[in-house]
């Protein structure tokens, strides 16, 4: 039986990826992936001032209830008025892809209903989920 013919591949058209260049790629890819939690984190740490958003005194929360107020920027906020007389709010935004959060009366808790997260009523920190970072706290303003 005849073999047919096997076409050779010329050196000049063969792409080589040698040690070399391959730890030089996955350097600059580790860098540039660095790089970026650098900025995010500079970019996050440049918001000192928290946000203040303005509750109206003529229609207080009540114990375990939950508004949702406009931020100056444009967002959206949500106060709550927990058991003990506590009102915190925080930046209704998901800190993992930015849904809205919602509250959870039954359970206490801040839920962000996109990837089943859960956050502290008290403090915005992740209970569980996906997220990395809690909460942004929303300074309120009663008046």
């Amino acid at each position: 039986m005849k073999r047919p013919d096997v076409f050779p591949i010329a050196e000049a058209a063969e792409h080589r990826l040698d040690r070399r260049r391959f730890l030089c790629a996955a350097g600059a890819a580790a860098a540039a992936a660095i790089g970026g939690e650098w900025i995010a984190g500079a970019v996050e740490r440049s918001r000192t001032s928290p946000l203040a958003v303005a509750l109206d005194a003529h229609a207080p929360l009540a114990a375990g209830e939950a508004r949702a107020l406009n931020d100056p920027r444009g967002g959206e906020a949500l106060a709550v008025r927990l058991d003990d007389g506590t009102l915190v709010a925080y930046d209704r935004r998901c800190p993992h892809l930015g849904c809205p959060v919602l509250w959870s009366a039954e359970r206490a808790r801040f839920e962000c209903p996109c990837h089943h997260a859960a956050f502290d009523a008290r403090t915005g920190r992740v209970l569980f989920g996906p997220p990395r970072r809690g909460l942004a706290r929303v300074r309120v303003v009663e008046a």
